[in-house]
């Protein structure tokens, strides 16, 4: 009995890891929205999986030279995990990449929201304000599920509004036809527009 669960069990994790079910669409922002000093940053992209295969991910890096950056995590797993689920996952790995760069987050500056992207999904978001040294920094971590292609999607951005250029990252990262971001309407917005199906 014991022979035959084990047996079923790993048989199991072998047909789930090479039957492709765990095939993962990797999310991303469109070339042409790549304007006004955007681009790929290639080498800081990763790629992994865990749970003996059971889970895969993808990060995408974009940025704007050293005033704004902007990732887009693909995350496929046997379960897909909620919205709300994300959005706590998001605001710690928020924190550990602020902290990576030197960046102190102004906890009581933390404000939440949701608004529908370009696919038509439905996201959770959380904003905060940030600061380092004399420069002032506003940090977004948005997510959705994409049921579509079965991935969790995760954006986590963050721009040096001190700085022209950074004002015009941050209005890239978070702008959309509605201004359901600090007011800010455009529909070239770089997480409006990410390509998860």
């Amino acid at each position: 009995m014991k022979k035959g669960i084990i047996f079923l069990l790993i048989f199991f994790l072998f047909i789930t890891s090479n039957s492709g079910c765990l095939s993962l669409r990797e999310s991303y922002i469109p070339q042409n929205l790549l304007t006004d000093g955007w681009y790929e940053d290639f080498g800081s992209e990763e790629k992994g999986s865990g749970f003996l295969g059971l889970s895969k991910w993808s990060t995408k890096v974009y940025r704007k030279g050293e005033v704004a950056y902007l990732s887009v995590t693909s995350v496929k797993s046997l379960i897909m995990e909620s919205k709300e689920k994300l959005l706590e996952k998001v605001e710690d790995d928020m924190e550990k990449q602020a902290h990576k760069y030197g960046i102190e987050i102004i906890s009581s500056s933390r404000a939440y929201g949701s608004r529908e992207i370009a696919k038509g999904h439905k996201t959770l978001f959380v904003i905060y304000n940030g600061s380092k040294g004399d420069h002032d920094y506003k940090i977004i971590g948005e997510v959705w599920s994409c049921t579509k292609s079965g991935i969790s999607v995760i954006c986590m951005g963050f721009s040096d509004v001190s700085e022209v250029e950074g004002i015009k990252g941050w209005q890239k990262i978070v702008s959309d036809p509605e201004g359901s971001i600090d007011d800010l309407v455009g529909d070239d917005g770089l997480i409006y527009n990410v390509i998860c199906h």
